[in-house]
């Protein structure tokens, strides 16, 4: 299968907490090797995270915003979650967390996963980097959301690419070209596992006009992330990673987690490799669905969240670096020349359904009409329905 390509994760030694460093000069990763650690990682658990170095370590500030536990009642909604947890199981489910009306109304795990369990999420993190635009807009990291990337990348000045908007690359409408998966050496491996991602992603040229259509594309999200990473450098405000412990994760009251490197020092993969735990990816969900706040605090503007959650020109199942329920499908593609895409049975039973999406079946979903957020995390698999266990609790609610 050409798509187990995107779980096979480089695997170097060592787990270190540093600062990445976009600016360290970097020899491009041989062809041989960069297949020989795809190779490696083939059939690999998400809870393999050792697999994932080396790593940013983000020591989070659990303990801050622990979650509220409230007992359910209702027999209707008692079997819902009984039917919701067997379909998870049956897709290889290692998690599953309900959040109702500001409360957690359950929480289960597989025999071999805790709460303090950390898995790669793979793409959930695309949401996470879209956070973080919001937060860098405020603080003045960031200009202006339609700022062209030449504006924050050195290398593409006096480029056709300069003129990419942040906005077109948060839509997966840059017009960069997309390069299939599963071919050995090529440029979707070498932005997995090059230790130089953001030259392989600099490299990426323009088959399109930017704006025009949508393709999900991974390259997006890493030049979003180094244009915050370089931008904060420049202004002596530290590393990516540093400004996402301060301003995201830590107010969140999240755990420690990390971020996947291409080389110790070096940078992180902006578009995967945030490994945490249920609990952690619950306080984003929740995060969202209270219009950027924890509590009264507000740690994301709120305008950057209906941003955020707002369809995007292109493509109305998508937003800005999130997936949109509205626009059904009963099979949701990520990418229109595709023949791959997600089962998506039904359409779902509430208008306003919002989520990050993992591949092969790692989720959260927000529905703030309803005051519900799920998390559901799980081995990769190639048969997950993305509407089964919604509009199971939907029903319910």
């Amino acid at each position: 299968m050409i798509y187990l390509r995107y779980l096979m994760l480089l695997a170097l030694n060592g787990t270190v907490a540093c600062s990445p460093n976009l600016n360290v000069p970097s020899q491009p990763i041989p062809e041989r090797d960069i297949a020989a650690k795809a190779a490696a990682m083939a059939g690999a658990s998400i809870l393999d995270i050792d697999l994932y170095t080396p790593s940013a370590v983000l020591p989070g500030c659990s303990g801050k915003n622990e979650l509220v536990v409230r007992t359910i009642e209702s027999p209707t909604l008692q079997s819902a979650l009984q039917q919701a947890q067997a379909y998870s199981d049956s897709q290889s489910g290692l998690a599953l967390m309900v959040i109702h009306q500001d409360a957690l109304i359950y929480e289960s795990y597989a025999d071999n996963v805790s709460v303090r369990s950390r898995t790669e999420s793979f793409s959930m993190m695309k949401s996470v980097t879209s956070l973080m635009v919001g937060i860098a807009l405020e603080k003045g990291v960031i200009k202006n959301v339609d700022d062209p990337i030449g504006n924050y990348l050195d290398e593409w000045r006096n480029d056709p690419r300069e003129r990419i908007t942040i906005r077109q690359l948060l839509t997966m409408s840059s017009g960069l070209q997309s390069f299939p998966f599963g071919v050995p050496g090529g440029e979707t491996e070498k932005l997995l596992y090059s230790t130089n991602i953001n030259a392989v992603a600099l490299g990426y040229p323009l088959s399109g006009t930017p704006g025009a259509v949508f393709q999900y594309n991974n390259v997006n999200s890493q030049l979003i992330g180094a244009a915050i990473d370089r931008s904060l450098r420049r202004q002596g405000n530290g590393s990516f990673a540093k400004f996402m412990q301060e301003n995201l994760w830590c107010p969140l009251g999240n755990g420690e987690a990390t971020l996947w490197l291409d080389r110790k020092g070096g940078s992180p993969h902006f578009y995967s490799g945030l490994q945490a735990s249920a609990r952690d990816w619950a306080r984003l969900g929740e995060l969202i669905r209270n219009q950027g706040k924890v509590g009264v605090k507000q740690i994301v503007p709120q305008n950057w969240i209906s941003e955020m959650l707002r369809p995007s020109d292109t493509n109305p199942a998508y937003g800005l670096h999130i997936w949109r329920g509205q626009a059904w499908q009963n099979v949701r593609k990520y990418d229109p020349a595709s023949s791959f895409g997600v089962s998506h049975s039904e359409a779902y039973l509430a208008p306003d359904v919002y989520f990050f999406d993992g591949f092969g079946g790692q989720r959260v979903y927000i529905i703030p009409s309803e005051n519900l957020t799920i998390v559901r995390v799980g081995e990769a698999s190639m048969t997950y329905d993305d509407s089964i266990i919604v509009n199971l609790l939907l029903a319910a609610i």
